[in-house]
């Protein structure tokens, strides 16, 4: 026994080291980066990251949350790993929407009050010059829009809260760059047809049919015709209940909505767009549940999950999900990936960049970065693109030359990201068709700019291995469509729905039909989404009349239909008939339609084979009929393009698009002078006038009509300044900007904005004399955002209230300036009594004397909550640190209240440029 046991227990002990040493193995090589990528930690940086942009050159755009929105954003460059602070906005733009427009520049939409209470601004910021521009005010505040580029250029801008929890910007309004199918530059459309009320960050998508696809948070997905004044139709509902912070990607004409919930879901959902039926199927889950993740495209078409809780609650660090998980969409299976350091959820984003790596990083009060490679990063020598162009024009082929172009397998295209609270505003993904040669590529561009809006992308070479290239950021051109909107959803019909048979002729283009009324579409009832509500009778009517009248100047040479319609449609042109569906039973009145719709309505888009249209003035005709008397809805609205003819080719067009008018730009900085051009214009001549147009000097001539050129604003001072962009030797077309703008040596600075963090000491001790000055240590005073003080419940800072009340409250902040101040502007609110220095001076009083300073004594009179302004002296200000220091006084033992806060703003002049040689 004893002997047989001997011989078992090294036997065991040696199978017990072989299993140890298999599990060991196993795990480290289950963790080799060219399996499960690898983190790299960036450490904490001044803001969190909760807001991010790719710029076109390559630099990330990030601004933060709360108060760090109203601070310097900053720009952090990946190739050297360096950070500096960019321009600071005019406002607190935190819970903004951001997206990149077709020219490359950031638009960003509303902004920061408090929490549910959103800003109507709009700015623009120019990562080429970081400089800001305020765009035109929204229609009301907005907090947590989405931002959604469009096929031409323009972007459509959707919900966000107003003045407080549940009070939704209902109204959807397009921000238009001013290209041809586009309005007035820098200025907003209102889709009043299309109110809505939508969730936080509503996920949108441009869909295949060039509409805007709603996928979630709520189930109840949408589509949205943003032409005209707005159509909404419905498209059918998701599996899953509301993914609240659950994440969505496009990719090749499909969308895929990840987690989200609360408690949090593990489900995966796909809707393909390009079916004529789509429907939403569940795909495999993720391995845990996530909610306030983020979810990103891969340059290999894979679609990676990071951060966010498996907990139910808000953002509940202790479920944090901190392992990558990746998605294929060709084998729908999710594999794990390694795990980051830090959790981040609530407030953090997900960002691919050209290297084919991803910065993740943020979170609520979380400062720390990390960079993810993929295990792609780590299979040996990447492909390379050796050349391509920087513009794709939609429609035609380009060349991309690479050495290793024998091992290309895939050519992915994706839009700059631009994500925040689990949605990115800006990542599109494209597959795109190619044909290899010796050396190159031939690669098919997106077929239009419903494939892909205009704007920057990343196109990436992807081989054998799965192994991306660093990617080429490439501009895609807008091109203007050949067919032409004639008619949109929400265009206004006339209308007969008084349950009357009106014989044959009421589709012929004499037909008298100046009784009927008239409203806009989409028309119908019983649904609850229409612009113009019809008459329901019981038993339901057979057969609804409308009629439009159209008129074209040239002829038709092709024509594309689009309607929709609950149960039955037939459509005439000039009493031609052009279209039908489900009207099996005839057209007389009486009939009902033979089928019903498949859904709650039907969408048919088709191209007219005959050409009924005439120069001139023209009539659709369209009858609608239920399917019963017991049905309980009715739907129409329809859309026309058409592709029109012409004796000769159209004129040539060329629109100066910036500067535009009202800019203030400042010398020696580089601007990009925009314009739009059609037909034939191979160069333009430049030219600037200081003198509101009287004379002009060329800035550049025979320029290559690319749309934009690189301009130093020179060295010289004007109010009136215009320039002229015109057809290269002179003649039509030309263009001159349509007001004019300011070249000036002066930035215009906001060191101290509203509502700015400040030191402050309210302890009702005497800080002694030395506390104004720049050597003073303040590291223990406390520190809060404005307003500060108490008593009349509108502080963001409450300050510590003392019976009797405190004489003297203290507020120290110091601020940097890189040239030399010519103007300067403070702006004070407080109460009841106030002393500002600058450097130790005195540079602004109200209610306390000059001789009044002293810790002990109390204002010499009362103010509640008044504001002051004063222009100070320019002399002093140092170039480098400077310190503003603030006295607030109360004015009695028993004063109630104490209110601080304080802007400050300086013009900063700035050095010529260096001559040109």
């Amino acid at each position: 026994m004893s002997s047989g046991s001997g011989l078992r227990a090294p036997r065991a002990f040696a199978v017990w080291l072989w299993t140890c040493a298999l599990f060991i193995t196993g795990t480290a090589r289950a963790q080799v980066p060219s399996d499960v990528g690898q983190w790299t930690y960036l450490g904490n940086w001044p803001i969190s990251a909760t807001h991010a942009s790719l710029l076109p050159n390559g630099k990330v755009f990030v601004f933060g949350e709360f108060e760090e929105g109203e601070g310097p954003p900053l720009l952090w460059d990946p190739a050297t790993n360096t950070r500096q602070s960019g321009a600071v906005p005019e406002y607190n733009i935190f819970c903004s929407g951001h997206s990149l427009l077709a020219d490359g520049r950031l638009l960003v939409t509303g902004g920061h009050i408090e929490p549910h209470v959103g800003l109507a601004h709009t700015s623009i910021y120019d990562g080429a010059t970081d400089t800001w521009f305020r765009g035109p005010d929204m229609n009301d505040y907005r907090w947590y829009p989405t931002n959604t580029t469009l096929p031409n250029g323009d972007v459509a801008i959707l919900s966000g809260e107003t003045h407080g929890p549940g009070m939704t910007n209902q109204l959807v309004q397009v921000y238009q760059l001013g290209g041809p199918d586009s309005g007035p530059p820098n200025s907003l459309r209102d889709l009043s047809t299309a109110v809505k009320d939508l969730p936080y960050y509503p996920r949108m998508f441009v869909a295949p049919n060039g509409r805007l696809f709603f996928s979630s948070p709520r189930r109840a997905t949408m589509y949205l015709d943003w032409h005209g004044t707005g159509t909404w139709w419905d498209h059918g509902r998701s599996l899953f209940g509301g993914r609240t912070y659950g994440p969505a990607v496009y990719f090749d004409g499909k969308v895929m909505i990840v987690g989200g919930g609360d408690p949090p879901t593990a489900t995966a959902e796909i809707i393909d767009l390009n079916q004529p039926t789509a429907a939403w199927r569940y795909t495999a889950s993720m391995s845990l549940p996530r909610r306030q993740c983020n979810a990103t495209m891969l340059p290999d078409g894979t679609v990676l999950v990071t951060g966010g809780s498996s907990a139910s609650g808000f953002s509940t660090a202790s479920g944090a999900v901190k392992y990558a998980e990746v998605y294929n969409p060709a084998t729908e299976k999710w594999t794990k990936w390694a795990s980051a350091s830090d959790f981040h959820g609530y407030h953090a984003t997900s960002l691919l960049l050209p290297d084919g790596r991803v910065l993740h990083g943020g979170g609520r009060n979380i400062h720390s970065m990390e960079i993810f490679s993929p295990p792609y990063l780590f299979k040996g020598a990447r492909p390379t693109i050796a050349s391509a162009p920087d513009v794709i024009e939609p429609g035609k082929s380009f060349t991309v030359s690479s050495p290793e172009v024998a091992s290309i397998r895939k050519v992915t295209l994706i839009g700059l990201g631009s994500p925040t609270h689990a949605m990115d505003q800006g990542q599109r993904f494209l597959t795109l068709g190619y044909t290899a040669a010796e050396g190159g590529l031939t690669i098919t561009a997106p077929a239009t700019n419903v494939d892909a809006p205009p704007g920057p992308y990343m196109l990436f070479l992807v081989d054998d291995r799965g192994v991306p290239s660093v990617g080429k950021i490439v501009t895609v051109a807008l091109v203007t469509p050949k067919l032409k909107r004639l008619v949109s959803f929400s265009d206004v019909w006339k209308y007969d729905d008084n349950n009357v048979d009106l014989g044959p002729d009421w589709k012929l283009r004499d037909y008298n039909d100046a009784s009927w009324r008239s409203g806009p579409g989409q028309l119908g009832y019983g649904d609850g989404d229409e612009g113009t509500l019809l008459t329901r009778t019981s038993p339901a009517q057979p057969s609804v009349y409308f009629r439009r009248h159209l008129t074209l100047d040239k002829p038709v040479t092709r024509a594309q239909l689009e309607v929709l319609f609950d149960d039955g449609i037939a459509v005439w042109v000039n009493g031609v008939p052009v279209y039908s569906k489900n009207m099996d039973n005839g057209t007389g009145f009486g009939e009902y339609a033979s089928d019903s719709a498949s859904n709650a309505f039907d969408r048919a888009s088709v191209p007219l084979s005959n050409n009924p249209f005439v120069v001139g003035d023209n009539v659709i005709a369209v009858m609608v009929k239920q399917v019963s008397g017991t049905s309980e809805d009715l739907t129409f609205a329809l859309g026309l393009e058409a592709e029109l003819g012409s004796e000769g080719p159209p004129p040539d067009t060329l629109t100066l698009v910036s500067p535009n008018g009202g800019e203030n730009l400042l010398v020696g900085t580089s601007i990009n002078i925009r314009w739009n051009t059609s037909g034939s214009v191979p160069a333009v001549d430049l030219a600037l006038s200081q003198d509101g147009g009287a004379n002009w000097a060329p800035i550049a001539s025979n320029v290559v009509n690319t749309g934009t050129y690189a301009w130093q604003v020179p060295n010289l001072s004007t109010t009136q300044a215009l320039v002229r962009v015109s057809r290269a030797g002179g003649g039509a077309p030309m263009d001159v900007s349509n007001a004019v703008f300011t070249i000036s040596n002066v930035r215009q600075e906001t060191p101290i904005p509203w509502r700015s963090t400040w030191k402050y000491r309210d302890d009702g001790q005497d800080p002694g004399a030395a506390w104004t000055s720049a050597g003073y240590d303040d590291s223990a005073w406390a520190s809060g955002a404005g307003q500060l003080g108490y008593g009349d419940g509108d502080e963001t800072t409450v300050l510590a209230r003392t019976s009797p009340s405190q004489t003297s409250v203290y507020f120290r902040k110091k601020f940097t300036l890189s040239g030399t101040v010519t103007s300067a502007t403070l702006d004070v609110l407080y109460d009841d009594g106030i002393v500002v220095y600058i450097n130790g001076t005195p540079v602004l009083y109200r209610n306390v004397a000059t001789n009044g300073t002293a810790h002990a004594k109390y204002a010499n009179g009362s103010a509640e909550n008044s504001s002051a302004t004063e222009a100070l002296v320019p002399d002093v200000f140092v170039q480098g640190e400077n310190t503003i220091a603030v006295m607030v006084k109360q004015v009695g033992s028993t004063s109630p209240d104490l209110s601080f806060d304080l802007s400050l703003q300086l013009g900063i002049s700035v050095p010529p440029p260096p001559a040109r040689r």
